[in-house]
């Protein structure tokens, strides 16, 4: 008759007495933090990954800057050459203004770029007024 009770389900208690075990209730709590804990130490391992990756973005942002300066700046040269094959205007401008060149006959005169004068405050000096005593 032993076995018959052990198959009956009447004897399978449905709900937890109150005043239960404390074990029952600390395990769950356990096991949380446990993959808590776990989740944490695989996200530190990721953390160099990361900021290494975030360096690479920063540098191809970088890289993606001066590529485009240095694009423009062939479109600018490119733009100049063209002009200094098929227009005489602009080599001659070029030719006087950068190389001080001049037709023949022609008299150059050049003038020396603006030089500051030192500022009043350095060149004036207070001098002592006698008063007659």
């Amino acid at each position: 008759m032993a076995g018959a009770r052990f198959l009956d389900p009447s004897s399978i208690p449905l709900k937890r007495q109150s005043g239960g075990n404390v074990w029952a209730t600390l395990v769950p709590i356990i096991q949380g933090a446990i993959v808590v804990g776990l989740l944490a130490v695989v996200g530190l391992f990721f953390v160099p990954v990361l900021q290494t990756a975030k360096g690479y973005r920063d540098d191809l942002a970088k890289l993606n800057t001066q590529i485009a300066a240095r694009q423009e700046e062939q479109a600018q040269l490119k733009l100049e050459t063209e002009h200094l094959k098929n227009d005489p205007a602009y080599v001659e401008h070029i030719a006087r203004d950068q190389l001080n060149m001049g037709k023949p006959g022609e008299t150059i005169i050049r003038f020396d770029r603006y030089q500051a004068v030192p500022s009043a405050q350095s060149a004036t000096r207070t001098v002592p007024v006698d008063d007659g005593n």
